[in-house]
């Protein structure tokens, strides 16, 4: 199993609208994409000193082969969508992981 996370930064003042956009239309959209087996948002229990707030979304794909149709042909629109969205109000990054003891 792979789990891609992406991590997502934002101010306080606009984690409501955040959540529901994410909720409502977001994950709806990437899972049209029948790439990933299950999705799981959650906010970090974390808040940074500044009241900035951090929420995750992971996606969890069976092998590479379904990580790669994602990220390759689905996610570039994705990501122009949420920028369309948030423009530079929230900071992302993402990384890759598996789960401990599979070979990749």
């Amino acid at each position: 199993m792979i789990i891609y996370n992406t991590s997502y930064i934002l101010h306080s003042t606009i984690e409501n609208d955040f959540c529901k956009w994410m909720k409502d239309k977001f994950i709806p959209l990437i899972q049209e994409t029948g790439t990933f087996s299950q999705d799981y948002f959650c906010k970090v229990m974390v808040q940074q000193e500044d009241g900035s707030q951090t929420y995750s979304l992971q996606l969890f794909f069976k092998n590479k082969a379904q990580l790669d149709k994602y990220r390759n042909d689905f996610e570039p629109r994705c990501k122009s969508i949420f920028t369309a969205k948030y423009q530079t109000n929230i900071m992302t990054f993402s990384s890759t992981m598996f789960e401990h003891g599979e070979n990749h």
